[in-house]
C-alpha cells in the first residue's frame, strides 16, 4: 500500500467536514491565543489553529459567542494544543469583567487524563520565566513545592497573583458541587453520564460570561455518550445562536446509509479523519491499525480511527418511545383536573436532586384514569411542605416513589411525618407498560398541559434489568420528571384499588336478654354468657 501520494491532501493540513460557528459570531480573539502560545513555546499545527479560531468567537457585546462548543477528532491528534492554549489564555490574558478571579475546570474521565494534562501545564509553565512569575509567590521553589501549584487531595491547581485558577480533576457524581466555573472542559466527552453533568453544568451558570468546551471521540455502545451525542446532532444542524461544533470525520459518515458504504481502507479516509496524520501520528501507524484490525473488527477501527459516528435514521429519532403522542393529545380536555376522592399523588425528582416534581391521579370512570401535573420546582427543601398540604387537601392521598430516585428527600418526607409507597423495579416497569396501555386505548384523559405534552414527546426509554423498561432523558435539557410523575401516579390509582383497605369488624348489634336466655344454673343476669 503506497504511504505517499500526489492525488491527495497535503498530510496534517485537512479542513474538518464540519466547522458550524455560532450564529451570534462576530469575530475572535485567536491572536491572543497565539500570544499565549508564543510564551508559552507552544506550535499548534495549522487545524489546531483553526479549532481555537472558532472557539475563541465573540458576540457583539464581546461575550463568548458558544456557551457550548464540541470538537470531535480522533485519539493522538494532539488535542492538547487546543486546550492548553485555551486555558493559559483565560488564566492569563482574559479577566472576569467584574475584575473577580476567573476559575477555569479542566476535566476528564480518567484520573490519569486528568493528571498528564496538568503535568504538562505546569511544566510549560515553570519553563516560561514570562508565565511562571505571576504564579502565587512567583512560583518559587519551597519545601512544599512551586508556590501557586497545588498538588494534594487529587485535585491539582495552577494559582496567579491576580486569583485566577486552573484545577484538574475527575469527573465523579460530586464533582463541581459548590463551586462556581466560568470556563470548563470536558474532555473524553464520550465518558460523560448524564447524571455527572446534570450536576456539573450547572457549575458554570452563575459566571457572567460562560463557556463549556468538549472535546472528544465517538463512544461505544455501552458508553455513556448521550449529551455529547445531542451536542454533536445540534453541531451538525448548525445556525445555533450559542453552540459550535468541529469534527474530522469522512465525508458521508454523518448518514447511516453512505457511512456504512465508506472504504474504510482508503489513505484518504484515513486523513479526513487525522489531521495529524503525517505531523503527530505517523502514517504507518494508521496503516498497521488497518492490518490489524481491518478483518477482525472494522467496526473498531472505524470508531477509533475514522471517527464514523453516523446520526440516527430520522424515523428512530422521531419515535423515541411506544407512546401514541396523537392518542395523547385527541384526550386533552380542560375538564379533566384531578379531583375528588381517591385522588393518588406521586414524586419525581430530576437527576442530581436539581428540581422535583409533584404528579396526581384517579380514577374517573370503570375505564379511564385521569391525570395531571401539579407542580415543578427547582432544589427540593419544598418538597416536603408541598406534599404534605397535598396530602391535607385530598383527603391523606396515597404517595408513591421511586427510593432511588427520590434519595435525596427521603429525609424530610420520613421528618415530615409523610408516609409513602415505595415502588420497586418490577412496579417502576409495570406502571411504564400501564401507562402506555392506558394513554394509547384513550384511557387517559388530563388538562392540555403543554409542559407535559412536550416531557412526553422528548422522552425515550432505557432498561431496568429484565424488569422492563421505563422513561430516560433523550437529552439533559429535556426532563422526564413529568411523565414519571403522571406515570407512577397512574399507577399508584391501579395499586390502591388492586389493594383493598382492610375493615374493621363490627361489633355484634345489642339484643335484649330475657329470663328465659339465661341457663338454668344461672341466677345473675351480671353473670350471663355472650
Amino acid at each position: 500500500m503506497p504511504t505517499n501520494s500526489p492525488k491527495l491532501a497535503p498530510l496534517g493540513l485537512q479542513e474538518p467536514r464540519v466547522r458550524a460557528l455560532p450564529a451570534s459570531r462576530v469575530d475572535t480573539l485567536l491572536d491572543d491565543v497565539l500570544d499565549i502560545c508564543d510564551l508559552a513555546n507552544v506550535q499548534c499545527d495549522p487545524w489546531q489553529e483553526g479549532a481555537l479560531e472558532a472557539v475563541a468567537s465573540i458576540d457583539a457585546d464581546g461575550q463568548w459567542a458558544a456557551t457550548e462548543f464540541g470538537i470531535l477528532v480522533s485519539r493522538q491528534q494532539g488535542k492538547g494544543n487546543i486546550l492548553l492554549p485555551y486555558e493559559l489564555a483565560h488564566l492569563y490574558l482574559w479577566p472576569r469583567e467584574d475584575g473577580a478571579p476567573k476559575l477555569i475546570g479542566h476535566t476528564a474521565h480518567e484520573g490519569a487524563t486528568a493528571r498528564e494534562a496538568f503535568r504538562r501545564a505546569r511544566r510549560i509553565i515553570l519553563a516560561s520565566p514570562i508565565l511562571r512569575a505571576e504564579l502565587v509567590g512567583g512560583g518559587k521553589q519551597t519545601a512544599q513545592g512551586v508556590t501557586g501549584i497545588s498538588t494534594g487531595n487529587g485535585n491539582w491547581a495552577i494559582e496567579l497573583k491576580n486569583g485566577n485558577r486552573l484545577v484538574f480533576f475527575t469527573r465523579t457524581g460530586a464533582a463541581g458541587v459548590g463551586v462556581s466555573f466560568d470556563v470548563l472542559i470536558i474532555d473524553e466527552a464520550q465518558h460523560t453520564p448524564l447524571t455527572i453533568l446534570e450536576a456539573l453544568l450547572p457549575a458554570t451558570d452563575a459566571s457572567p460570561n460562560k463557556q463549556v468546551l468538549f472535546t472528544g471521540t465517538v463512544p461505544k455502545e455501552d458508553q455513556d455518550g448521550e449529551y455529547f451525542e445531542g451536542l454533536r446532532d445540534r453541531g451538525r444542524k448548525g445556525g445555533l445562536e450559542r453552540t459550535g461544533w468541529i469534527e474530522h470525520t469522512p465525508v458521508g459518515s454523518d448518514d447511516p446509509d453512505t457511512a456504512a458504504k465508506i472504504d474504510l481502507g482508503d489513505p484518504q479516509t484515513w486523513r479526513e479523519a487525522n489531521p495529524g496524520l503525517g505531523i503527530r501520528l505517523a502514517f504507518k501507524t494508521v496503516q498497521d491499525d488497518w492490518n490489524r484490525m481491518g478483518q477482525t473488527n472494522p467496526d473498531a477501527f472505524a470508531r477509533q480511527r475514522c471517527s464514523i459516528w453516523p446520526s440516527r435514521r430520522p424515523e428512530v429519532a422521531a419515535k423515541l418511545s411506544d407512546l401514541d403522542l396523537e392518542a395523547w393529545k385527541r384526550h386533552a380536555d380542560e375538564s379533566a383536573a384531578v379531583g375528588g376522592d381517591g385522588v393518588v399523588l406521586s414524586l419525581a425528582l430530576g437527576r442530581g436532586g436539581g428540581y422535583g416534581t409533584i404528579g396526581a391521579a384517579v380514577r374517573v370512570d370503570s375505564e379511564s384514569i385521569a391525570v395531571e401535573h401539579l407542580h415543578t420546582a427547582a432544589g427540593t427543601r419544598w418538597i416536603a411542605p408541598k406534599l404534605k398540604e397535598l396530602k391535607a387537601q385530598y383527603g391523606n392521598a396515597l404517595v408513591v416513589l421511586d427510593a432511588k430516585n427520590a434519595a435525596a428527600v427521603i429525609g424530610a418526607l420520613d421528618a415530615a411525618g409523610i408516609k409513602y409507597l415505595a415502588m420497586n423495579l418490577d412496579e417502576i416497569a409495570a406502571a411504564h407498560t400501564l401507562f402506555i396501555e392506558h394513554v394509547n386505548a384513550g384511557l387517559v384523559p388530563h388538562r392540555p398541559q403543554d409542559e407535559v405534552t412536550r416531557s412526553l414527546e422528548l422522552a425515550t426509554t432505557r432498561n431496568i434489568g429484565r424488569a422492563g423498561v421505563t422513561w430516560e432523558q433523550s437529552d439533559p435539557t429535556k426532563p422526564v420528571s413529568m411523565a414519571q410523575a403522571i406515570t407512577w401516579a397512574l399507577w399508584g390509582v391501579l395499586k390502591s384499588e388492586a389493594s383493598p383497605k382492610k375493615r374493621k369488624p363490627r361489633p355484634p348489634a345489642a339484643v335484649v336478654i330475657r329470663r328465659d336466655d339465661v341457663e338454668r344454673d344461672e341466677v345473675n343476669l351480671a353473670t350471663f354468657q355472650f
